[in-house]
């Protein structure tokens, strides 16, 4: 199974839109571990779908459901449920046995509590998959995404790629190739106001070229 975790530096830069737009031009499968603020959206899996209009055996549903708006530990608490522990989180082995790569969407940004203890970066380290760091195209995106490379690099997590997404800044881009030593910016998503996801395909480059 070929596999990469889908994070991003901030909230609302467009994790989930990239998520589906590459679960669709990468034919892959997706899947969010865990999942909150049910009680005042449908799910990030659900958006996916929507987006992809891949049939729904290409989907499972979260392992940890939350209806709170509020960190996996906040949420947990609040609703009086258990902690869980990253090590408790397992891929379904419907993708384990599957060809197609999986694409797994993470719940918030880097620092994002799972439990009282671990944070999403924890997650990462525990299925030891590539990233895929979402970082927004316009002002601002360089402070984040260096701080998130560092982040991950301080955490031993070199296998990292970014997905820069909205309108296209070839400074900001090419500040954090710099800076970052060097990272791979391996797509530049302009903004779309449809979130039509198939006029877009063309800005994604295949999961082979990325991986050489």
């Amino acid at each position: 199974m070929r596999a990469v975790f889908i994070t991003g530096t901030d909230t609302d830069v467009g994790k989930t839109f990239i998520s589906a737009l590459l679960t669709k031009a990468w034919d892959a499968n997706y899947w969010k571990p865990i999942q909150t603020g049910l009680e005042s959206c449908q799910g990030d899996t659900e958006t996916v779908q929507k987006l992809t209009n891949l049939s729904e055996d290409r989907f499972e549903r979260p392992q940890i459901e939350l209806n709170i708006p509020l960190s996996p530990w906040r949420a947990a608490i609040k609703e009086n449920k258990p902690q869980t522990k990253v090590n408790e989180i397992a891929i379904p082995a419907k993708f384990l046995n599957s060809s197609r790569p999986l694409i797994i969407e993470g719940a918030g940004g880097l620092y994002v509590p799972i439990n009282e203890t671990e944070i999403t970066t924890d997650l990462i380290l525990h299925f030891d998959i590539p990233v895929i760091l979402v970082a927004r195209g316009g002002l601002g995106t360089i402070n984040h995404t260096l701080l998130s490379l560092e982040h991950l690099k301080n955490r031993g997590i070199h296998k990292v790629y970014v997905v820069m997404n909205g309108p296209i800044n070839t400074d900001n881009a090419e500040a954090i190739k710099r800076f970052s030593k060097g990272i791979k910016i391996i797509a530049n998503i302009p903004h779309s106001k449809s979130n039509e996801i198939e006029s877009l395909l063309s800005y994604v480059p295949s999961l082979d070229s990325i991986e050489k």
